[in-house]
């Protein structure tokens, strides 16, 4: 052998071992799980209205300084043009909210990781109102990455304490 396959398998098993070195949102995996649970108050009248749970979240990040021009009104980055949107039963449950609404360029625009905000909310099938207060994410998407996030619902008028997870 003339020495070229085996300076082609480096290069090969180099650049393996580099891609599996780049962060998870440089790849492009934005997905990540949540479970939604449910008060007792909040499951009876959920079912009773065939009522039905959506999860809605949005990505962001802090400016390079380069991206300034690109900020939102509050001097962040959105990754996202509108917030997706997943919607389960009335009794709560997994979801996966899989990040295909972010923009992959505005990745570059970021000057550290990438945060995401998810809010709960009833589906408005029973009532134009939303029904439910529930726990919140907004934060490190590696923190949320790292494991199925539970968000816990009541309905509004219980005054339930809601939480920031994880």
């Amino acid at each position: 052998m003339n020495g070229c396959g085996s300076s082609l398998a480096m290069t090969v098993a180099a650049s393996v071992l580099l891609a599996c070195a780049v962060p998870a949102t440089a790849q492009g995996d934005m997905g990540f799980d949540v479970n939604v649970t449910l008060s007792k108050e909040a499951a009876a009248k959920l079912a009773a209205g065939k009522e039905g749970i959506v999860i809605f979240a949005s990505y962001y990040g802090d400016p390079k300084r380069s991206a300034k021009k690109h900020t939102n009104e509050v001097g962040q980055i959105d990754l996202t043009p509108q917030d997706e949107q997943v919607e389960i039963p009335g009794t709560g449950g997994h979801a996966h909210i899989s990040g295909s609404r972010v923009d992959p360029k505005r990745l570059d625009w970021l000057a550290g990781a990438a945060k995401v905000n998810v809010n709960v909310a009833s589906a408005r099938k029973s009532s134009s109102d939303n029904l439910l207060d529930c726990d919140f994410i907004d934060g490190p998407l590696s923190d949320v990455q790292r494991e199925p996030v539970t968000l816990h619902c009541g309905l509004i008028e219980e005054n339930v304490d809601t939480k920031l997870e994880p």
